[in-house]
């Protein structure tokens, strides 16, 4: 195990990161009708299971007004047991997940 301090546990205010490895929001074209797919979930799972402390869903808008592009997710009722799903398959891995 390294020394490096990247490697190192550090707190982000209340939550602790198992690492400062931290993966940053990108577009990956996963969530079909603005819903994630299982494919994306296993996408962020594999992240946390290769070891990063923080995963980042992106392009997610609080309403269908906010959103940019027709396919892009937004919070709605719909969405909710898809992201419970992509959380608890990123925290089972033992990372934190943020949108």
């Amino acid at each position: 195990m390294s020394d490096h301090p990247a490697l190192e546990p550090m707190k982000l205010a209340a939550l602790e990161l198992r690492n400062r490895v931290i993966k940053t929001a990108t577009f990956e074209g996963m969530t079909p009708n603005g819903i994630p797919s299982d494919d994306l979930i296993e996408h962020h799972r594999r992240l946390a299971e290769g070891g990063v402390g923080l995963t980042t869903v992106a392009y997610c808008a609080v309403s269908a007004d906010g959103r940019t592009f027709s396919q892009q997710m937004y919070m709605r009722p719909e969405v909710q047991p898809q992201l419970t799903r992509l959380a608890r398959a990123v925290h089972d891995e033992g990372a934190a997940v943020s949108i």
